[in-house]
């Protein structure tokens, strides 16, 4: 039988990232998945500034900036109505005022590379059938891999296996049901490109958004996301609605006339709701879209997940030097995660709705084009970089007002 101190089921960004602050630190860890990297994951790409710092932190700067990636340094809005506005991301909020579009592909296989570089043992192609419990208590992980069972002991059990996974269902967790629903495709020959990213709410995205993310000068990430009720109650054909907004959608400054498509439609669902369930139990902690941790305004997830393998590896090595994995010691990573994004998900949760008054959305980003510091905020807000509950200050109702 194998075995380490510590087992991550899903090596996407949360599962990496624990795995690498936890190799950092001495602890033996095993990164387990069922795919082989590198492997196709649909997203719209973009690392924002939260993701970029601790990828930062993993030594992962100088191959972000290598000048492959397509940079943005500005917000582009527009609504249903036709109406802008155009922001920096403010470097007042953020040391990287700036969004890199990089291929979930090439994320997830440059941070696994990273995770093993550091000490992690890392199984690809194994497929966490369900976890060894002994007396109530999780022992290990159990595996498949080519037919063949094997059992991986551990003493602590990290479940990263994201919005599909259903690994902390076998641990008695419960978890949030997906939200939304996203989906994306690249296309190439698309005129206008700079370095906004692009946001387009519209009546015909129900409580959603459309998005052109720049890969390159002539080829963009393009997709849209919607919410999984309305989704089921309009009856959504998502890839129907991709196929009208680029052949029919009017989103000058970008042309998309001659846009071809250079891949399948694909998506996903987005798990979205954090705080609704408990994110540990003895010896488990669950992170990133397994714990719900997916921005209930934007869809992002991949900074959340960065953050909460960092914090759930800070956590485990000092419930280790304490001699105790029990809930209660593990509750300081469910402090962490409340303490950082329990009230924030709920004002997000809350302006999501306006997303859904597409009069007010317009008035909004009206209001935006005539004043900066709203755009500003707004864009802040939306890189998860300023408090969501910041848009409510007197100052920013005065702009939204008059």
């Amino acid at each position: 039988m194998d075995k380490a101190d510590v087992v991550i089921v899903g090596a996407g960004p949360a599962g990496s990232s624990a795995a690498f602050f936890l190799a950092q630190q001495g602890i033996e860890v095993v990164l387990i998945d069922k795919s082989h990297f590198p492997r196709e994951k649909a997203c719209g790409d973009g690392l924002g500034p939260r993701a970029i710092q601790i990828m930062n932190k993993m030594g992962l700067g100088n191959w972000l900036a290598s000048g492959s990636y397509y940079r943005c340094n500005r917000v582009r809005m527009v609504s249903s109505m036709g109406s802008r506005f155009e922001a920096h991301i403010p470097a007042e909020d953020t040391p990287y005022p700036y969004f890199y579009i990089v291929s979930r592909r090439d994320i997830d296989y440059k941070l696994v590379e990273t995770a093993s570089s550091a000490g992690a043992r890392v199984y690809m192609g194994h497929k966490a059938v369900s976890p060894v419990v002994s007396n109530g208590t999780v022992k290990g992980v159990r595996t498949s891999c080519n037919g063949e069972e094997t059992e991986i002991s551990c003493k602590i059990l990290v479940c990263a296996d994201g919005t599909n996974g259903s690994f902390a269902k076998y641990l008695g967790l419960q978890s949030v049901k997906p939200h939304a629903f996203a989906a994306r495709a690249y296309f190439s020959n698309v005129k206008g490109l700079d370095d906004c990213i692009n946001i387009y709410i519209d009546e015909r995205i129900p409580e959603g958004y459309a998005w052109i993310f720049p890969v390159s000068e002539t080829t963009a990430n393009i997709g849209l996301g919607v919410s999984c009720p309305k989704m089921k109650q309009l009856d959504v054909d998502i890839k129907r609605l991709i196929r009208w907004f680029v052949s029919e959608k009017d989103t000058s400054p970008i042309d998309l006339s001659d846009a071809a498509a250079a891949t399948d439609i694909k998506g996903a669902h987005l798990r979205m709701g954090y705080g609704r369930y408990k994110s540990v139990a003895d010896g488990v902690l669950l992170a990133g879209d397994s714990a719900g941790l997916i921005n209930p305004l934007t869809g992002e997830g991949i900074a959340y997940a960065l953050e909460s393998g960092e914090q759930a590896a800070l956590v485990i090595r000092h419930a280790f030097s304490k001699g105790d994995i029990s809930e209660r010691a593990l509750m300081l990573y469910q402090n962490h995660l409340n303490k950082n994004f329990y009230m924030n998900h709920r004002v997000y949760e809350l302006i999501r709705f306006g997303l859904a008054n597409y009069t007010w959305m317009d008035k909004l980003i009206k209001k935006g084009a005539k004043h900066p510091e709203l755009a500003a905020k707004f864009t802040s807000i939306m890189m998860s970089t300023a408090k969501p509950s910041s848009i409510f200050m007197p100052k920013m109702l005065r702009c939204m007002l008059f």
